[in-house]
């Protein structure tokens, strides 16, 4: 059982580096695009997770704003935790357009208890239009052997 649990630790720990190098994982919120980029705020954060009868419900806290009129996507994709990869293609959650003022919202998305058949963590992610990568968080992993 140590050596299953092992391997385990082993497969997430390479998906959280996999993830960083990507430019995504971030389990307690990050940084975000901010001044550095002309006052563009771009910030995921605060993930969170719950597990009901019939659905898991993954959410994050999006901050947005600072430059009027920017498109920005929220996507999120299932992955297994397991595994490392994507259990399926990214799929958008919104489409923001930025105001000067910052506005802070939080997005979830459910998936059925059903499907949930591994561990598995989900990856929300915000672009820019030309799908330049901004900012990401990653819930705490759910499911069965989690």
């Amino acid at each position: 059982m140590a050596a299953v649990r092992a391997a385990q630790i082993t497969i997430v720990t390479g998906v959280a580096l996999l993830l960083t190098a990507c430019g995504g994982a971030k389990n307690a919120g990050g940084s975000g695009v901010s001044e550095a980029k002309g006052g563009l705020v771009a910030n995921v954060s605060m993930p969170d997770v719950a597990t009901g009868a019939k659905v898991v419900t993954a959410s994050a806290q999006i901050s947005v704003g600072g430059v009027p009129g920017k498109h920005l996507v929220l996507e999120w994709g299932l992955v297994d935790a397991l595994l490392g990869s994507e259990s399926q293609a990214e799929r958008v959650v919104r489409r923001y357009v930025t105001t000067r003022k910052v506005v802070t919202t939080r997005e979830s998305v459910e998936i059925p208890v059903s499907k949930v058949v591994t561990p598995y963590l989900v990856h929300f992610v915000l672009y820019a239009p030309d799908g330049t990568y901004l900012d990401s968080v990653d819930t705490a992993e759910f499911g069965k052997g989690s």
